[in-house]
């Protein structure tokens, strides 16, 4: 199980950069053309966006692997104890 928690984090994090790149796109595309003045079109604009984006997927991923880590060291000292 801690194992599991460990890679899904992992993927999360992953995936949550893929994301950023994804939402950066859909604000140039959809929404940037009715505000061209608030959204631009730059290199900037990915790197903001796409680094909030793996902020926030890092966090998630630190707290999955801190318990599967956990998780993973609560299980070999119960099977130690018997």
């Amino acid at each position: 199980m801690g194992t599991i928690c460990i890679l899904f984090g992992l993927i999360l994090f992953l995936g949550s950069i893929l994301g950023g790149f994804v939402l950066t796109n859909y604000l140039i595309n959809s929404v940037g053309s009715t505000f061209l003045a608030v959204i631009p079109n730059e290199p900037r604009t990915y790197v903001i966006v796409v680094a909030i984006c793996a902020f926030i997927g890092l966090l998630i991923c630190l707290n999955l692997v801190m318990h599967g880590l956990t998780y993973n060291k609560l299980c070999k000292l119960e099977r130690g104890k018997r």
